[in-house]
């Protein structure tokens, strides 16, 4: 069978069989494309280990990151475990390619100050200010996605319970509190910014554009970096780090690490935990600021 075709078997069998989220799929089906591209469309029975190994030669000559190079060949073992199991190959030749160990990156955070100031930029006397401040409070103080923001339909607000209901990654489900800020601001919203913006066709999304369909992750991301401009942050904002500084302040305010977990809809406990190295950073930080020791260290 020919790469272009298996390939396509593969996406199918994502999409279809496993449900996986759209994120995860545009990210496998574009790590597999480029190594197809770069193999040309041969037969997959065809690929050796070495090809394989010439191709990571060429991500880092590239100039791809380490982190990039893993993400791409966890994508390609997908793809052949997948050949494997519909026994297109014999031998699962990127079995056992070397993974290059991935750098833990402590993720940026926004203060609560920094998170006010942020919050007060937007527009409450306009649809488009009323709408932001809705989505700046909901992922801040639920600690969504930013796609599952975007993609949030009207019938996930439980208004009585104080509930949201989420479809994660993965399609999984998960109920988040919705906090009084988050719903008061949902409020004055519906109340005075979303009916400007539904139109004839309008689905059951509840943030839109003006011109009635749901708002883009990028929209909404370079509203945000302009609102953090506009609020002289030296930080550069971005959707996710409102879903970060969520978990950081949780924690250090003495959240459960596994409740934090449960909110965020991590599968594994390992993909929370490093929100205890930004809290054990933020500690010595403290710590060297007003110990004596340190002090006279640098002095």
């Amino acid at each position: 069978m020919l790469l272009s075709g298996a390939m396509e078997r593969f996406f199918i069998f994502l999409e279809l069989e496993k449900a996986v989220a759209k994120n995860t799929l545009d990210a496998y089906e574009g790590d597999v494309r480029l190594f197809c591209k770069f193999c040309g469309d041969c037969d997959v029975r065809e690929i050796s280990r070495e090809k394989i190994a010439s191709w990571i030669k060429f991500l880092w000559e590239s100039g791809y990151e380490r982190s990039s190079v893993a993400r791409k060949l966890v994508a390609l073992n997908a793809f052949f475990s997948f050949l494997l199991r519909e026994k297109i190959i014999k031998v699962d030749v990127a079995g056992d390619i070397f993974l290059p160990k991935r750098r833990q990156n402590i993720p940026d955070t926004l203060s609560l100050r920094e998170i006010e100031k942020i919050l007060s930029v937007p527009d409450q006397n306009t649809p488009d200010g009323l709408r932001d401040c809705a989505m700046l409070e909901l992922i801040y103080g639920s600690g969504l996605r930013i796609s599952e923001a975007c993609g949030l339909p009207l019938q996930a607000v439980d208004w009585d319970k104080n509930f949201v209901r989420i479809f994660g990654k993965g399609n999984r489900e998960r109920s988040v509190p919705l906090g009084g800020c988050a719903k008061e601001a949902l409020r004055r919203y519906f109340s005075m910014g979303r009916p400007h913006f539904v139109k004839k066709n309008t689905g059951s999304y509840i943030f839109l554009t003006r011109r009635g369909g749901p708002i883009s992750r990028k929209t909404f991301w370079r509203r945000l970096k302009d609102y953090g401009r506009i609020a002289g942050l030296v930080k550069n904002a971005k959707p996710h780090t409102l879903r970060h500084s969520f978990a950081t302040h949780l924690l250090e305010n003495g959240a459960d690490l596994r409740v934090i977990q449960e909110l965020l809809g991590h599968e594994n406990i390992a993909t929370t935990e490093i929100y205890t190295h930004v809290d054990q950073r933020r500690l010595r930080e403290q710590y060297e600021q007003f110990h004596p020791r340190p002090r006279l260290d640098i002095e």
